[in-house]
């Protein structure tokens, strides 16, 4: 499975009750509070089980985290070749 800025957009809107179209690339979610902590981990468990990646404690930041771009460059950057 891939992640994809659909999904990660739908869970936003979900989350606070706003249409997807409201949610784009760079929407702040966390420095704007639009999401809180406990949001943050449903996302996180997202963002794991449709990457079929281990989300890293020291990589829970706004830089991984703060928009639907800043995410999937995360997940990017995670499954490119070392």
């Amino acid at each position: 499975m891939s992640l994809t800025a659909d999904q990660v957009a739908t869970f936003v809107a979900d989350k606070v009750g706003v249409a997807v179209s409201d949610i784009n690339g760079d929407t702040a979610l966390f420095s704007t509070g639009l999401l809180d902590s406990v949001s943050m981990i449903d996302l996180i468990m997202l963002i794991e089980h449709e990457a079929r990646l281990e989300f890293w404690e020291a990589d829970v930041t706004l830089d991984n985290l703060d928009s639907v771009d800043r995410i999937l460059a995360y997940v990017e950057a995670r499954n490119a070749p070392s």
